[in-house]
Order: structure tokens, then sequence, then C-alpha cells
């Protein structure tokens, strides 16, 4: 048993939700627990830990198992509420604990429970702990049964289940947010840190699962004695189950009728279920979900398949934890950075990869909102460790295991920017029947006015507004929006400051949109008065392209007076550079779009303003000229 090779007392092992973490703890329990010996043969025998056993690698029934299920607490927001259903949660376990081990104990259940169980869980646990230790301490004779027993095995579900719940994205970055009263942890710091004193004297071995790398040191009153061996590669496969699992299922007669049928359910759930390795050295074996091959088997053997393999309700992944994501600004660069980067481009969304130089392993709660908006490896980890992102096989990279979780991550990443499926798939549509890129600008504009309300929003420049409009629309992992043959490309001619420009080409059309995009922050609009946001508002109620063009700059040396219309035909009223006109004039007749003539692509130059985070101006190159119909989205 791959556990057993590990010394330390107590390990801590970590995997997305519904991946089969409580059947491989209730395997372990009954396994190791006393009162399944009698058991084993009918559990056991001819698996490949018998053989272990066999070879007296590990004995099996030689431990008191103690279970606790933190997912089964009241995480409510009143502090009184959420701390008396964890105690009672551990004063349960305990007393189940003594009910199970009366044989063994000596002492009736009834007067342990009714003399150790205390108002406080963690005097109950001090208490069970010690009361373990001194019977097995007066054990002398060798006849005696319980000089097998070791002592305590403590085995914690979900361990982070109950302050996952007080996590919550406010303001770009993620916070902790405690129920009302007093510090939400100090019960649960008290019971991890009964545990911790109780490891050699009562407890002897402690094994916990969770979800999130949170850091047992900062959530547990100094619990620094375990290990964390969620990546180690002996352990890859522990939990999920292996193609192999699946294969056999499906050749149930009860499952599939021909072998054929079988072949054909293997591919769809090879392609929506597996594709998870838990080994950031590239070696572990790939896994399946258990609880969504077990969804999509009990369909099958009801008769009833499943029409969209997509529809499972027991995703390894929340759609909520990713939404949390999403908020952090280290989102976008990464994405961008590597599953939509110009090397991914054309590749499946399984395919695209997002390298890696070091991935944490344990956070504390205390810095999580930090690490999660600025650090690329606090982000990779806790999106490895939620099941958004797995880690691929054979180079230091990660890539989205699979089209369940790629819904959900691309249905998170609309919900972030307040866009439905429908909206989008109706803008690619207009893009793709009609050659109009307005729908989707449109769907931006209409984002960008609802999220852009702080200091850094009224800040960003052309390629902010780039990226976000690239991950969220034109190139989100959706697998409904993939089916879209739309590319994107970013390009910054001559290397320029504050040009940017996109490409987005449309194949069955053979068309190539030039986007020309320009930023006109907030701050450099002569527009009302106030705070940012207070002018920005005043800016949302100009209601048409002509009202926007009007606009003159302000605090820009450069443009200081100008209209936005004189700017963008005419460039900077001293004549230092060219206009926004010129620019993209210069860039259509540039060699690397006349490839794309050559090739037999109709071009479609159109210049993108952002103007104060409020309004898209859109205007087409008619020629060497802006036409006479400049546009704002939604106008």
């Amino acid at each position: 048993m791959a556990l057993e090779s590990f010394g330390e007392r107590a390990l801590v092992f970590l995997r997305p939700r519904r991946s089969g973490k409580s059947l491989a703890l209730s395997i372990l329990a009954h396994f190791h627990g006393r009162e399944h010996l009698p058991d084993y043969k009918s559990l056991f025998e001819g698996l490949a830990i018998d053989e272990d056993v066999k070879n007296n690698r590990v004995s099996p029934g030689q431990f008191f198992v103690l279970r606790f299920d933190f997912a089964a607490v009241n995480r409510s927001q009143d502090k009184k509420v959420a701390e008396h259903s964890l105690n009672l949660m551990l004063n349960r376990s305990i007393k189940q604990f003594y009910q199970t081990y009366e044989p063994y104990l000596r002492v009736s259940a009834d007067y342990l429970i009714e003399n150790l169980i205390k108002d406080d869980a963690t005097a109950s646990l001090g208490e069970c702990a010690n009361f373990v230790h001194n019977t097995l301490a007066r054990v002398e004779s060798p006849e005696d049964p319980l000089l097998r027993i070791k002592g305590i095995y403590l085995m914690a579900d979900e361990y982070d289940s109950y302050t996952n719940d007080y996590l919550v994205p406010v303001d770009n970055s993620v916070h902790r947010k405690p129920p009302r009263g007093t510090h939400p942890d100090s019960l649960l710091k008290g019971f991890w840190a009964s545990v911790k004193s109780g490891l050699g004297r009562g407890i002897s071995k402690c094994y916990i699962t969770g979800v999130t790398p949170q850091s047992l040191v900062d959530n547990t009153s100094g619990f620094n004695v375990a290990r964390y061996v969620s990546w180690e590669p002996e352990l890859a496969g522990f939990c999920g189950l292996t193609e192999a699992d699946v294969a056999a299922a499906l050749a149930l007669d009860k499952v599939c009728r021909t072998s054929s049928e079988a072949e054909k359910h293997l591919n769809i759930m090879r392609d929506h279920y597996s594709g998870f390795n838990f080994a950031p050295n590239g070696q572990g074996p790939l896994t399946y979900n258990t609880n969504t091959c077990l969804e999509y088997l009990q369909c099958l053997v009801e008769g009833k398949p499943m029409e969209n393999p997509l529809s499972v309700t027991n995703s390894e992944v929340s759609e909520a934890s990713l939404r949390l994501f999403a908020e952090s600004p280290v989102a976008t660069r990464l994405l961008e950075e590597g599953l939509f980067s110009r090397s991914e481009q054309g590749k499946n969304v399984e395919e695209r990869t997002i390298p890696f130089d070091n991935i944490g392993q344990t956070f504390t709660l205390t810095s999580l909102a930090g690490e999660l908006a600025r650090s690329k490896a606090a982000w990779l980890s806790y999106m490895v460790h939620f099941g958004g992102l797995t880690f691929c096989l054979g180079k230091k990279a990660l890539r989205i295991p699979n089209l369940v979780v790629a819904e959900r991550f691309g249905s998170a990443i609309l919900h972030r920017h307040h866009a439905n499926l429908e909206d989008v798939e109706d803008g690619l549509k207009a893009l793709l029947e009609r050659g109009s890129i307005d729908r989707i600008l449109g769907l931006y504009a209409r984002g960008m006015q609802q999220l852009d309300v702080g200091a850094q929003d009224f800040k960003k420049k052309e390629e902010d507004h780039c990226n976000s409009l690239r991950f969220t629309l034109l190139a989100n992992v959706h697998p409904s929006l993939r089916k879209v043959d739309v590319e994107t490309t970013m390009t910054k001619p001559s290397g320029t400051p504050g040009r940017i420009n996109m490409l987005v080409s449309v194949p069955l059309r053979k068309q190539l949109f030039v986007l020309e995009w320009k930023s006109i922050q907030i701050d450099y609009i002569r527009i009302g008065s106030g705070s940012q946001l207070q002018r920005a508002n005043v800016l949302a109620e100009v209601p048409d392209a002509t009202g926007v063009l009007d606009l003159k700059f302000r605090n820009d040396k450069l443009r200081a007076g100008q209209t936005i219309k004189e700017w963008i035909l005419s460039g900077p009223k001293d004549g230092n550079g060219p206009s926004p006109q010129e620019q993209l004039c210069e860039y259509v007749q540039s060699p690397e779009i006349a490839k794309w003539k050559k090739d037999g692509y109709t071009i479609t130059p159109v210049l993108v303003v952002v103007v104060g985070s409020r309004h898209i101006l859109l205007w087409n190159l008619d020629g060497d000229r802006l036409d006479g119909s400049p546009r704002l989205c939604f106008e």
C-alpha cells in the first residue's frame, strides 16, 4: 500500500471534489479498522493489497479508526450556528467511535460517552486519545488481542470544507469572509491542536483529505507535523478510475450490449471525464473522475444514455470555484500566455497548455487574497487542486483535463464578464454568417461597463482590453464556442507603444478583420466632475458616436483641447506622430496583411476606440480614409 511507504504520522491528500476521496478513505478504514478484520477475505482477497499483506509489508485490522466528516458541518454565516454544528459533528464522531469499539475498550460505551464526552469537542478528543493510550499501555499478555492494536487512526474527510465557504471574490481579489461574530476557527484550531498533542499518545496515524492546499499551520494552530503527499508519483492514481476500470464496467452485459457500443461510450467518457494527471513530473497515470463516470454509467444501466455528456451533475470542478479564480487579475495574463497564445491556435482545448516554473502546495488563508491576485504559482496551484487544470504528460506544463472542465471553465469566464452563452453564440453567428464583428464587441462593451469601476480598471490599456476580449469571448474554452472556426492573433506593429492590433480570421468566409485598438482613459477626457467613476457614469449617458467624437482631451500635453474626432483623423495637435486613421491604413498595406490578401481573404479594417471604459467606438476604413459611419457598440 503506497500510503504506508511514508514515515510521517500525519498525511494530507488533496484531490478535486467528486474524485473518490471519501471512497478511498472508506477503503482505508475497512482495511485498517479492527472491527472489519473478520471481513478481510471477502473485501480484499485477490486484490493488489492482498499481495502486500501476504508478503508482510502491511497488516490489516491494527487500528481503531476515528472518522470525522467536515463536509457535514453547517457552514452558516452565523458564527454561533457554524461553531455549534462543528462541535456537534466532532462529538458525534467520538461517540460513534466508542460505540464501535466498545468490545475492545472493555468499558461500556455509555460510560465513556457520559464521562469523556465534554461540551467542548476538543476536550472530548483529548480524553479519547488519553483513554485509548492508557488502555493499550496496560496490555501485558501476548495473548491479549489488543496487543496488535497500534492506536487510533484518525481520518479527517474534507478537512477544508468548513473554511472553503468563506472564500469569496471581492474587488478583483479573493478574500476570506468569516461568519458573523468572533474568530470562526477557534474551535477548529483547538481541534487540530488536540490532534497534534495526541499524535504518538493514543493517536498513532492521521490521514487528512480535502480539496484546497490551505496551510495547516495557519488554519489549525501550528499543526506543522503533516506531510502533503497529493502530488507524490506513487499516489497519482490513488483516487479516480483508470481507463481499464471504465472499460471493464462498459463491458458488463448490463451496461453495453456490444463491443462497438462499449467502444463508443469509452471514447465519449475519455473526452469528457478523463485526463487528470496529478504528478508534476508528468509521469503519473491519467485518471477518470469517479462520480461523473458513475453517473454516466448509471444512465446506461437504466437504458437511458445521457444525451449531453456535459450535463453531469457530479462535476469534478465547481463552477463557483472557477468564478472565484476568474476574478484574479493574473488570470487573463496566464491564459493569454498559455491557452490562447499564438502557438496554441488551432489546437483542441484539451491540447492547449500553460507552461509553469513552479507551483506551490500550501498557502495560508491570511495571504490567500494577495497570492491569488498576484502570484502565477498560487493561481495555477489552486486551479490544479480544484480540477480546473492538470499536469501534462511528458512536459512541464498544465492543461484543461477534459470537455466537462472546459465547459465549466468557459461558463465561469462568461459569468465573470456578465455574458451568457446564448448571446456569445449569437455574436459568433453574426461573425460567421454576416461578417459583422459589432455584436461580439458590443457584448464586451456591456461587460466592461459593469466591471470597470475601480481605479485600476480605469487605467486599462489597449492590450488589456484585447486580451480580455479574446479569452472571454472570441477564444473562450467552452466546448460549444470552440465549434466556431474563428482564430485571433495579437500584433504590435513596429513595436510602437500604444499600438496593438488584433487579427480575427474567419476561414469559412475567407474574411480577416484587422482591428486597430486605441484606449482613451477617463482621466484624459473632459467630462463631468468628481471621481473617476462619477465621470465615467456621466460619459455612459452620451447617447451616440457624434457625442463621443466631440468630447475633448484634458491632462494630455499632446492632445489637450483636441476633440476625439480631430485626434483620430489628424493625429496629435502638434503633428508629432501619425493619426489612428493613418496607423490603420499603414498596417492594412503592410506585408503581413498582404499575405492574407494573397491567400484570398477579404480584409475588413476597423478602428476600435475604447472611450473611458464606457463606450467602444467602431469606425471602418474605406480605402485610405475612415468612412462616414462611425458607430458605438449597441448604438
